[in-house]
């Protein structure tokens, strides 16, 4: 049997998905809603070149964002992942919407360079705009 696919929030910025909440909790649910489905299809078909769903895309480097989907006159959400194959993991790292996109992609990116070189996670407390007010 394959081994199974598992989520990780070693990675994630806690302040975030505090802030996040209180402002938008629909949203917040239907990312991570979403998110076990993409768990699923990971355990189903082995890698995220194996299947194809609209809320899910790459930003490159293994980084790939999760939108919320069913949530009637929703903040356009993005949660961001870090799908590390070799251990089968899908580190969380960050939520934010799109006003935020350009920098959460950024941050997200260094959180996944940092990891592969093995240095340290920092948690740090990213308080931007929307979801840190």
């Amino acid at each position: 049997m394959a081994e199974m696919w598992e989520i990780s929030e070693a990675l994630a910025e806690k302040n975030r998905f505090k802030a996040f909440n209180k402002k938008h909790p629909r949203e917040l649910a239907a990312c991570f809603s979403n998110l076990g489905h993409i768990v699923e299809l990971l355990n189903r078909h082995g890698n995220v070149g194996a299947f194809q769903v609209a809320f899910f895309r790459s930003e490159g480097e293994n980084v790939f964002r999760i939108g919320q989907t069913g949530v009637k006159h929703a903040v356009e959400t993005r949660l961001y992942v870090y799908v590390f194959t070799i251990g089968h993991t899908v580190y969380v790292l960050t939520i934010g919407d799109k006003t935020q996109q350009a920098d959460d992609i950024r941050r997200c990116k260094e959180t996944a360079r940092k990891f592969e070189r093995g240095e340290p996670h920092e948690q740090e407390n990213h308080d931007h705009g929307h979801a840190g007010g």
